[in-house]
């Protein structure tokens, strides 16, 4: 919980009490919920048994889930998934309160933090999400490889897992583990395999850094049809304007201040438009549709 966070300040006084819940054991299934403790601090949001009589309704996949600037990951919440799912997050202009029970079971601490929500999301009115989903982020790489060190003997489970890792790997998961510690940066997503980028290994530099167009600019210096350079464009760029010098370095010039690179978005560079928006007014902010 991001105790620090407006929807917890105020206007209203929350009064956050935090008591202590067993630790989940699906959350030992994930990477990052190994090392967890026997029980967690928690914040009761409602009244009643959790999947009893208390609808405990969703959460979101935290992997990539603030990979664009207009995105906060706030909560978690006990859930039958891992341990940093998202029960309270927001992407642009909505906000998932993932807490499903009947508001007259909400404690009284939650619904003054529900009144501070509707209060701080005023200002986010009209300002649709930056990315849409279309591809799941690297993030999970290490998720996927401890399932495999639990469920990959499991027959429909082991076919399930294996679409997703490069075809030439063996289903092992210290093979696994090492490849994706190795190439990390480099890593896109080719239909629903995370795999490596030859051509970004060439270059040296990963996809989602600023280096990466500086590494392609110094190429294209010395050759404007590279073809290294011009097909890594096309794949993480897609952008007609950059494929000549003077295009790319314009295009720099004029977003530098406001790139992003997004894995859910289909591993791919975005401008925040509404931070351009915000330092020139009479830039419109152009909108997409939010993530699923």
């Amino acid at each position: 919980m991001r105790l620090d966070h407006p929807i917890f300040k105020g206007p209203l006084d929350p009064r956050i009490a935090l008591g202590k819940t067993p630790t989940p054991k699906e959350y030992r299934d994930y990477s990052d919920g190994k090392d967890l403790p026997e029980f967690m601090e928690t914040w009761k949001v409602q009244e009643g048994a959790y999947l009893k009589d208390v609808d405990a309704g969703l959460v979101s996949s935290p992997f990539g889930f603030s990979d664009s600037p207009d995105a906060e990951h706030i909560s978690s919440g006990i859930n039958s998934k891992g341990p940093r799912s998202v029960a309270l997050g927001r992407q642009g202009n909505l906000f998932l309160w993932g807490f499903a029970g009947d508001p007259s079971q909400m404690t009284e601490s939650a619904k003054r933090v529900f009144i501070n929500t509707i209060v701080y999301m005023k200002q986010f009115d009209g300002q649709r999400p930056l990315v849409e989903k279309k591809s799941r982020s690297r993030e999970w790489c290490p998720a996927y490889v401890s399932f495999v060190k639990k469920f990959g003997s499991e027959g429909g489970m082991k076919e399930w897992l294996q679409k997703h890792f490069p075809q030439e790997l063996p289903f092992e998961s210290e093979a696994l583990e090492r490849y994706y510690r190795d190439n990390l940066e480099f890593i896109h997503q080719s239909g629903e395999r995370w795999v490596a980028d030859p051509d970004l290994k060439v270059l040296g530099v990963s996809n989602r850094q600023l280096g990466f167009f500086e590494a392609i600019q110094a190429r294209m210096e010395k050759d404007e049809k590279d073809l290294l350079s011009l097909r890594l464009l096309d794949r993480y760029v897609g952008r007609k304007e950059v494929v000549t010098r003077a295009g790319l370095r314009a295009w720099l010039d004029d977003n530098r201040g406001y790139l992003f690179f997004s894995d859910v978005g289909g591993y791919r560079w975005y401008v925040d438009e509404y931070a351009k928006a915000a330092r020139n007014p009479k830039v419109a902010p152009r909108q997409s549709s939010p993530k699923e």
